[in-house]
């Protein structure tokens, strides 16, 4: 459980929208039900869909649509199966896996924005940014999600060079003398 990953589903996560132009409650109370096993860093959340019909009292039917509309929206991916694996042992009782893309945030207006400033310190400084940095893209007009990271997200393996390689001897290790 995350509250980090509970407070992102609930405030600036980008719900897909109905056909009214209102973000989808039953997509937004699976993402929260998703939220709620997931990391803080918003991956490895693998509830069971009738785990996610006892959270949200929706049909099975719907909360598998409103999984495949979180993620054709890129609002979640599959995860690594090997994770799961590794966490459930029996093979037949493996929930899909999934990863949060917490690094995306809806549009928000002002008021919102004034509100969110008080729970997320800093996010407007970081829209502002991130809105600065990003080049608009003909595929992505309208589509009401901006990257909060446009280039990568900040846990991407380039974000983190590998450390100094250490200039080793040649001599083999010594067993450690007792006081040092």
């Amino acid at each position: 459980m995350s509250v980090e990953a509970i407070s992102w589903a609930l405030n600036p996560a980008p719900v897909p929208c109905d056909r009214s132009g209102k973000r989808n409650p039953a997509c937004k109370a699976v993402l929260v039900g998703l939220a709620n096993h997931a990391g803080p860093d918003g991956n490895e959340a693998f509830p069971s869909v009738r785990t996610l019909v006892r959270y949200t009292d929706l049909s099975e039917r719907t909360v598998r649509t409103a999984l495949d509309r979180l993620e054709a929206g890129g609002i979640i991916r599959p995860c690594d199966p090997a994770i799961v694996a590794a966490k459930i042992k029996r093979a037949g009782q493996r929930p899909q896996g999934w990863d949060l893309a917490m690094h995306l945030v809806r549009d928000l207006n002002e008021e919102d924005l004034t509100i969110l400033e008080r729970q997320f310190p800093g996010l407007t400084a970081r829209l502002t940014l991130s809105t600065a940095a990003r080049s608009p893209k003909p595929d992505d007009a309208g589509s009401g999600v901006q990257r909060l990271h446009p280039n990568r997200p900040w846990n991407h393996p380039e974000n983190h060079p590998p450390p100094a390689r250490v200039q080793r001897s040649a001599r083999p290790c010594q067993g450690r003398e007792a006081g040092g």
